[in-house]
């Protein structure tokens, strides 16, 4: 009796992991080399860091990812000044004023489409 109960705990634990990790993996961001996140930043952009980090984690763990794109919708000079050193300091983050949006996704999609660096 006791084998039997420690059997079925045992097939109840493999369950668990399997299931645990079968929705670990469905659950988990898709990203790809040729995706292009947008960040609409305002006044301070007091969160601009830690999106920036966070996306930083992402592409670290090999869940790989593309551009990283700050876009000003009225950031405040302290905002302005993180967003400058942020990409500066990291090469798959850009800033783009909200203003140039159209002409900068244009610029990327030619660049995708002709597999050419932005």
């Amino acid at each position: 009796m006791l084998i039997e109960i420690l059997i079925a705990c045992f097939f109840v634990l493999l369950l668990g992991f399997v299931f645990w990790g079968l929705f670990g993996l469905l659950l988990l961001p898709v990203f790809g080399k040729n995706m292009v996140t947008f960040c609409f930043s305002q006044d301070a952009g007091s969160e601009l860091e830690q999106r920036v980090r966070a996306y930083g984690w992402l592409r670290e763990n090999k869940r790989r990812g593309g551009r990283f794109v700050i876009v000003d919708c009225g950031l405040s000079e302290k905002g302005l000044l993180t967003a400058q050193h942020l990409r500066r300091k990291y090469t798959w983050v850009d800033y783009c004023p909200n203003e140039a949006m159209e002409d900068y996704v244009h610029v990327l999609h030619h660049c995708l489409e002709n597999g050419e660096e932005l």
